[in-house]
């Protein structure tokens, strides 16, 4: 290989090495302030929600039993003027990200007529298991007795999604991609503003 292909070829790697960085770089401010609009027009009628599952009640889907504590689904909605209902897979790395998050938020604010309950999607029971020891989640899991129907009723086909659920079971809020406490708050006072 003579010089000028030598020369030619780190050129090229140099470019590509460019091209990738610049691409990641945007990538992580896309998120970035995709995440701060989602919070600015929140309460603005170009940030109502168009999930398919807003207005629909929640509680039209057939639940499992909870797999770690003893109350049923349809009680915890009822007894809470707000619920957020969060979907998610061991499996999934904002998922991972948001657990703590949510365990701070039901560790700091649950039982206030207001609870998180997580929704166990698309994985084994042993990873979802493991998931929940590893997290120590304090709050209850549930399972859709018939998750592929459930998962196409609700149109849950990105995780995590969350519902905010009133105490009827409606879902009046929902948002996709990883919650923390801020903006759930500011999503459970939109619902108890609305009810």
């Amino acid at each position: 290989m003579n010089k000028k292909n030598i020369i030619i070829i780190i050129a090229l790697a140099a470019f590509f090495v460019l091209v990738g960085a610049g691409i990641a770089a945007v990538l992580n401010v896309s998120d970035e302030r995709l995440q701060q609009q989602s919070l600015e027009t929140l309460q603005t009628s170009e940030g109502r929600d168009n999930h398919h599952a807003v207005g629909r009640n929640i509680l039209d889907g057939e639940f499992t039993g909870v797999i770690n504590d003893s109350g049923s689904f349809r009680e915890t909605i009822a007894s809470n003027d707000v619920t957020v209902v969060n979907f998610f897979a061991s499996w999934c790395d904002p998922c991972r990200r948001e657990t703590p998050e949510l365990i701070e938020y039901q560790d700091s604010r649950g039982g206030e007529s207001l609870d998180v309950v997580g929704i166990s999607i698309d994985d084994s029971d042993s990873s979802r298991d493991k998931f929940l020891e590893e997290f120590g989640v304090t709050y209850p899991v549930y399972e859709f007795a018939d998750e592929p129907a459930a998962i196409e009723s609700y149109k849950i086909h990105l995780m995590p999604t969350t519902f905010f659920v009133d105490s009827e079971g409606t879902i009046v809020r929902a948002y996709i991609g990883e919650v923390g406490t801020d903006l759930i708050d500011s999503y459970v006072n939109y619902v108890k503003e609305e009810s």
